[in-house]
């Protein structure tokens, strides 16, 4: 079923505008997606469509269970860049790319396992 932004799947019989009993078009609140992907005529998928695909965000929580670091931790090592640093949202909201952050941790198992 398709996501909605009011939170759950509702029928078109329970979305009533406000002192109506007409339904409403349920197409009204259903979130737009970005492009699945930007082909050219030869089925070839744009590298631009490819890599905003392929972009998420994890914030502070997931980046450390995902690395099983401190927040003291992560933020040392990126002062002595060797960790990635985060991409700033907004004013106050930081954010890791979840690629580099799963590249960090395979770099780390690789080199883990060649030094033994």
């Amino acid at each position: 079923m398709p996501s909605t932004s009011i939170g759950k799947m509702m029928s078109p019989v329970q979305l009533r505008k406000k002192n109506s009993h007409q339904p409403v078009a349920l197409q009204k609140f259903i979130t737009k997606k970005s492009p699945q992907s930007q082909k050219f005529a030869d089925g070839r998928v744009s590298e631009r469509a490819y890599v905003l695909n392929d972009v998420s965000f994890l914030r502070l929580p997931e980046v450390k269970a995902i690395t099983g670091l401190s927040k003291t931790s992560i933020y040392e090592l990126i002062r002595n860049r060797r960790f990635p640093p985060p991409v700033r949202l907004g004013p106050r909201a930081v954010a890791w790319v979840k690629s580099e952050v799963r590249q960090w941790a395979i770099e780390r198992v690789q080199a883990s396992r060649s030094a033994a």
